[in-house]
């Protein structure tokens, strides 16, 4: 929606020489190579006509931009306005982080202008009045401090952003189950525990723009936070809830105690894995909603443990889950999000059944039918832990060894804890020292996530920690008292040896 303009700043758009600025729409050449390019590269979601009724659009969540709309989310301008043009470059650049919107920074400056100037074409307003928008002033960010950032949860809380976005931050509040888009489609709040996946920036000064100029299209609305202190401050609250990057991990330290409990657990470092959607196999997932999950493990004399963390918008604690839920045969990511609770959430953890023979391991999709896995699963609307064996999506079944399971949600996290006998026969061990592989899978109720559709990872490892590690400090005295002896031998054998020259 366009801010209001009245007939008498048209007339004074038209009649004033400082006014009479006329929109950059590009030359008709430009235009023509803009439009090669968008053909090539953008029609399969945006469509042909700017419109998103393409053959991709079905498979995307957010929604492709709809051009004919002049409704615009990443800006410098004011609320209702429309983009600038460096803002149009910088979405083609940079692209959208965790949707399906690439970036594209090998176009060169002159291919990046024309489709600029081809977008433009798709709505009349870029040629009128509204072409030349208004523009947001983004002054020096002034520096952070222990203050600043209490101050920042002060005006978070009076500025109701935990409606949406959650106590914590994590995209959990009471209105997110319930919030759409223009277009009617579900739209999720940012997780601002993970601003590597901010879609309009996450410095400083990103943030800054996001509320201050709000997400047009969406409810994130612009903010008018006086003073201006206080604008920087939330800033520095949301900065303080999330790491600069992921810092992802390629392996679970399992690491030994005498007795498994949440201390244990919050004094051992965790790992963090990206969650992807399965998109291999019928039942794709392209836009799973979970992006990451967090690993710790623990072992004993005689138990392993592995405690998993997530975020997630909402509990789905109603209906049922599995790995062997009949998988749905269309391709394709369910629009509507499941409010009826048919789907709840769930969690699994994935180990080969047997230490693999060198490199080779079982088919990370629920194995193979040469190779098994075990499947450690919870069915998060229920108390227990269910052990599965696969091998493969169409072929899994419950069996196998006992497992204990502990599962809770606050706040806007799962925290879900699997414990097993260390060593059972015929399935694999932890023994000390050794490195046994692991995959996640993910099931998100609210995002209809069943059986084969789902989150996951590939395999990475558990490395089980050596209990009592040998003190280094014998074999170094020893090598040293070595050295000494050496040394002394040397120095009579020379000395003998020239004594009489």
């Amino acid at each position: 929606m366009r801010r209001a303009l009245s007939m008498a700043a048209v007339l004074a758009f038209a009649a004033s020489p400082a006014l009479a600025q006329e929109p950059a729409l590009g030359t008709q050449a430009q235009r023509d190579a803009g439009k090669v390019l968008y053909e090539a590269k953008c029609a399969h979601c945006h469509g042909l006509n700017g419109d998103a009724d393409a053959v991709g659009a079905a498979y995307l969540r957010p929604a492709p931009r709809d051009f004919t709309s002049s409704t615009f989310k990443f800006r410098t301008t004011m609320s209702g306005e429309l983009p600038s043009d460096d803002d149009i470059r910088r979405s083609i650049r940079e692209g959208m982080p965790t949707t399906g919107m690439p970036p594209w920074p090998t176009l060169s400056r002159a291919d990046v202008d024309n489709l600029v100037y081809y977008i433009k074409t798709f709505a009349d307003d870029f040629s009128g009045p509204f072409g030349i928008p208004e523009m947001i002033e983004i002054p020096k960010a002034p520096s952070v401090s222990a203050e600043t950032i209490a101050r920042g949860r002060e005006v978070f809380v009076e500025n109701q952003c935990v409606d949406c976005h959650g106590n914590g931050g994590r995209g959990s509040g009471k209105s997110a189950p319930t919030l759409t888009d223009q277009w009617d489609y579900h739209i999720r709040p940012a997780d601002l525990t993970k601003r590597w996946t901010f879609r309009n920036g996450s410095t400083r000064e990103d943030i800054y723009r996001t509320f201050n100029t709000g997400l047009d299209g969406s409810p994130m609305p612009a903010y008018e936070i006086e003073p201006i202190e206080d604008r920087w401050a939330l800033v520095d609250y949301v900065v303080s809830l999330s790491a600069d990057e992921p810092n992802y991990a390629t392996a679970v330290v399992a690491t030994p105690v005498t007795e498994i409990n949440d201390a244990a657990f919050e004094a051992t470092p965790p790992s963090l894995f990206a969650i992807v959607g399965q998109v291999v196999e019928p039942g794709r997932a392209f836009y799973p909603g979970i992006s990451a999950i967090e690993a710790r493990a623990l072992v004993t004399a005689d138990q392993v443990a592995v405690q998993l963390r997530w975020n997630d918008m909402i509990a789905d604690t109603r209906g049922m889950n599995g790995p062997d839920l009949p998988v749905d045969e269309t391709e394709r990511w369910i629009g509507a999000p499941d409010t009826s609770g048919t789907f709840s959430d769930a969690v699994a953890i994935q180990f080969p059944t047997e230490t693999p023979e060198g490199v080779e391991m079982p088919y990370f999709m629920f194995g193979d039918r040469k190779s098994s896995v075990d499947l450690w699963f919870a069915d998060l609307a229920g108390p227990t832990g269910q052990h599965y064996i696969g091998n493969g999506s169409g072929n899994v079944r419950a069996g196998g060894p006992a497992l204990g399971l502990r599962a809770a949600y606050d706040d806007g996290m799962w925290t879900a804890t699997f414990t097993r006998d260390r060593n059972v026969e015929g399935h694999i061990g932890f023994d000390e020292g050794a490195f046994v592989p692991v995959a996640f899978s993910v099931w998100d109720g609210f995002n209809a996530e069943s059986g084969n559709r789902r989150g996951l990872t590939s395999w990475y490892y558990v490395y089980v920690d050596v209990a009592e590690k040998p003190s280094p400090v014998g074999p170094m005295a020893g090598y040293g008292f070595l050295t000494l002896l050496l040394g002394v031998g040397i120095t009579a054998f020379m000395r003998r040896k020239y004594s009489g020259a």
